[in-house]
């Protein structure tokens, strides 16, 4: 099925919500073992889950009264409200894994969104981002070294920069997955995206959503302990120093030219999870 074409500037987030609900509703699959009463009860706050997540990557397009920034509280009362009762119907159960992702998905895309509305940039045109963010959407993410999709997107054209996860590394769920943009605020082809996401892996990460700015995962060590503690996401600030920490994100393609990706390093994949803190 091929999505809903691309929302006006004056729409409300009713009205946007409206338009991505139907979607969900038509592209709505359970999960093969997707059986009885409690299923049935679950369809709505799974399609409002759906919904929320794809209007949010639109939210910057809201042009009514209160704009983006009243339509993301709305957002969040909806995923409050949609987890609570998937939570409510699984009571004293672990929550099914499909569903939690669902959640995390939701929650991911209000983050996302909320980075983007803060954040702005002129060579965005005043849209509020700068370029996609991928999010890691499975419980571990580990890619392989970039020189295909690096030799792919460069002979396409493509001219701007691209971050992607060290190759070999692990990352853990909501962690940022990846960043693309394009020099002086063109728009990223729909080629270029999508190859991102295949590289990625597309059960892996979450749909590419509108970023501000580009946000780095820092990996913090307890040197006395020898272990890693944490991963901590926060956005490039390029007039602060970073935090302390292994950045996880590396430059592949920087202004249309290719960097020196360094190649996996054994052993690397077996960090066991660690919480990633989001500031």
């Amino acid at each position: 099925m091929s999505e809903p074409a691309a929302a006006q500037p004056d729409l409300t987030w009713p009205a946007l919500l409206a338009h991505w609900t139907a979607f969900a509703q038509a592209s709505l699959a359970l999960p093969k073992n997707a059986e009885g009463e409690r299923w049935r009860d679950a369809v709505p706050a799974i399609i409002g889950l759906q919904a929320i997540g794809h209007a949010l990557g639109e939210v910057d397009r809201i042009g009514a009264e209160g704009g983006p920034a009243a339509a993301l509280d709305l957002a969040a009362v909806g995923i409050h409200k949609h987890a609570g009762l998937l939570r409510e119907l699984w009571q004293g159960e672990p929550l099914h894994e499909e569903l939690a992702t669902m959640i995390d998905d939701a929650r991911a895309a209000l983050a996302a969104a909320k980075n983007g509305c803060e954040g702005g940039d002129s060579r965005a045109g005043g849209r509020g981002f700068t370029g996609l963010e991928w999010i890691v959407a499975s419980d571990r993410l580990v890619v392989e070294h970039p020189a295909e999709l690096i030799e792919a997107l460069l002979a396409d054209g493509f001219d701007g920069d691209l971050y992607l996860p060290v190759p070999g590394t692990v990352l853990f769920k909501t962690s940022p997955a990846g960043f693309i943009s394009e020099r002086n605020g063109v728009e990223i082809s729909s080629e270029a995206t999508a190859a991102v996401a295949d590289f990625l892996g597309r059960k892996h990460v979450s749909p590419a959503h509108r970023a501000a700015t580009m946000r780095q995962v820092y990996r913090q060590f307890d040197f006395g302990a020898g272990c890693v503690v944490r991963d901590l996401v926060r956005a490039v600030d390029k007039g602060e120093a970073p935090p302390p920490g292994q950045p996880q994100l590396v430059a592949a393609v920087l202004s249309g030219r290719a960097q020196n990706v360094t190649l996996p390093i054994p052993g690397m994949a077996n960090q066991k999870p660690v919480p990633v803190a989001i500031e």
